[in-house]
């Protein structure tokens, strides 16, 4: 168009779109804050361990230890999975309570850990089997997100009132030192 003298470009809404679209992928095209968050944490970077905590009548708690074993910064949030197994590897009655506790963000660098609390009963409930059949010797655990587990030794007795077990979000380090 001509105006004054002077070539004035009407702009379309979809030259218009165009523009403000590359100005959005100039602001954008910087390093993203997903291509530097770590990885999620699965049982390929992580070992797993219990270890008992203090204990009252009737009362058993452990802290089931992830540790990250890469090299990498992994991450992770939640809860994790438990099943019980015999020393034939079929599954014992587990039954993972979680408790109302807020689960956060975790940054686990090499080395780092975090931890979850596990509280059981050693009273058994009406009706439960004996003890001889019922006699966890190791433990799956899966990590928050992950259809993959890992296993670890189970040394601390039976967990009764028909393998209720219950469970804190993760936390961040190794759990109390009892």
């Amino acid at each position: 168009m001509l105006f004054n003298g002077r070539i004035h470009r009407l702009v379309t809404p979809a030259a218009l779109s165009a523009v403000v679209a590359a100005a959005l992928v100039g602001v954008t095209a910087g390093p993203s804050q997903a291509a530097t968050r770590p990885g999620w944490a699965d049982t390929s970077s992580l070992s797993v361990r219990v270890h008992a905590l203090d204990s009252g009548a009737g009362q058993r708690y452990a802290a089931v230890i992830l540790t990250n074993k890469t090299h990498k910064t992994v991450r992770t949030e939640g809860y994790v999975g438990l099943q019980l197994l015999n020393s034939h590897g079929k599954d014992v009655a587990t039954r993972v309570v979680r408790d109302r506790g807020r689960a956060v963000p975790i940054t686990l660098k090499p080395g780092q850990s975090a931890y979850a609390r596990l509280h059981w009963g050693e009273v058994p409930a009406a009706g439960e089997p004996t003890k001889a059949e019922k006699n966890p010797t190791r433990l799956e655990v899966t990590p928050p997100d992950s259809r993959h587990h890992l296993n670890t030794a189970w040394k601390l007795g039976e967990v009764l009132q028909k393998g209720r077990i219950d469970i804190t979000p993760l936390a961040k380090g190794a759990g109390p030192k009892f």
